[in-house]
């Protein structure tokens, strides 16, 4: 007995010694991290090194990064701040979900721009709608709708993008890749690069081969920022348009900025072996059947790039869609030399949780002539070779087509 208190007192003497370890090793990994963002660590020790709130804070680029921790219903989270200069809109944005949707039917506020994979991706509030809606530029849209992505919780606001996670957060490249990524779209969000912009605008429209001659064009910028978000198209229309070692040297590039940011790190990864190619054949789904495969509310832009190229590329399809643009071409950088037709067609809407109403378009090259007989506005049935995917903007690519 006499030994029981002892024991009782080294028990704890134990846990206080693990508990202090454990929390050296979190206070060196957040140093770690705040060196790398170039912001400052507070030191916390707390009593006897155990307790304590852990926070870094600086200025980047004339953004305040904030990554503290703080406690709800005795749960610890980290938490990851980005401010920047008030936009002046009451703006703020955040996840749609199924209890929005309802509140939306009930007439909730929710501000929509006309981009149905955003407006359906997302709930959009400000005091001045019209505003709001031009602030809102496919670069935006598109840097917003990936973050929403990887970091379903983040909430973006007036003069702040916010996220938080539960648990200490012991891994200093996990903290950095984090704030990397939020600092990316704050970037965007307070002083956007035209550049991108132009980009986005391109892929959007269904022309990423502009969009990939113009961003390898200009080269760096030596803003890290703005170089993230560049690059990361890059990788992506290079992928999509079959240069899988391009497109991973570019996303090994960026791995050394954001090393765990779950998209990049699948993207820089090899490319698996592709199995032996099967004869082209018309594929047994309709068009909504593929669109919702492809682009399944858990898949990242990797994972729909991967099925596309397991599984639909080189198929022939035959499918309809109401056209939206044409324009008539002698040579064009996705589809190569002409003369010919580039037809744009709304095929499917998505019926998946994130992107559900978002509309999938297909870009379709017609023979020389086509245009003669097309409508904008009108729908119509044609077949081809599924021949490109780009995942980020949901569209597909259908080479040698013939209207039926």
């Amino acid at each position: 007995m006499p030994f029981f208190p002892f024991l009782i007192f080294g028990a704890i003497a134990a846990a206080v010694a693990a508990t202090r370890s454990y929390r050296q090793r979190s206070n060196a990994a957040w140093a770690a991290a705040a060196r790398e963002l170039g912001i400052v660590m507070k030191p916390t020790t707390g009593v006897f090194g155990v307790f304590g709130r852990m926070s870094m804070t600086g200025t980047v680029d004339e953004l305040q990064l904030t990554i503290d921790t703080h406690q709800s219903n005795d749960n610890t989270f980290t938490r990851y701040r980005v401010g920047y200069p008030g936009l002046g809109l009451g703006f703020s944005a955040k996840r749609q979900h199924a209890l929005t949707r309802i509140g939306k039917f009930f007439g909730m506020e929710d501000i929509e721009v006309g981009d149905p994979v955003f407006d359906e991706a997302l709930i959009i509030k400000g005091e001045y709608p019209e505003q709001v809606a031009m602030f809102l530029t496919p670069a935006r849209r598109v840097a917003i709708t990936e973050l929403i992505e990887l970091f379903p919780g983040a909430a973006i606001t007036d003069d702040r993008i916010g996220f938080s996670k539960r648990g200490l957060e012991t891994d200093a490249r996990r903290l950095v890749s984090t704030m990397q990524r939020l600092v990316a779209v704050a970037r965007t969000l307070a002083r956007p690069d035209a550049l991108t912009e132009r980009a986005a605008e391109h892929r959007l429209a269904g022309d990423p081969g502009e969009a990939l001659a113009m961003l390898e064009e200009a080269g760096d910028t030596g803003d890290p920022f703005v170089d993230f978000l560049r690059k990361q198209q890059v990788g992506e229309i290079r992928r999509s348009r079959g240069d899988a070692e391009g497109a991973r040297t570019v996303f090994q590039e960026l791995e050394r900025t954001a090393p765990t940011d779950p998209e990049i790190k699948r993207w820089a990864a090899p490319k698996a072996k592709p199995p032996a190619p099967a004869p082209p054949a018309t594929n047994s789904g309709n068009a909504t059947e593929v669109a919702d495969h492809l682009f399944a509310k858990d898949n990242y832009s990797f994972d729909t790039m991967e099925i596309f190229e397991s599984e639909y590329e080189g198929t022939t399809v035959a499918w309809s869609g109401i056209l939206k643009r044409l324009r008539r071409f002698d040579y064009d950088r996705d589809f190569g030399d002409g003369p010919g037709v580039k037809a744009v067609f709304s095929i499917a809407t998505l019926g998946t949780d994130l992107y559900a109403g978002r509309e999938v378009d297909a870009i379709v090259r017609l023979p020389h002539g086509a245009e003669a007989s097309l409508d904008i506005g009108q729908r119509y049935q044609f077949s081809g070779v599924l021949s490109r995917c780009d995942p980020a903007m949901r569209n597909l690519f259908v080479s040698d087509a013939t209207l039926n």
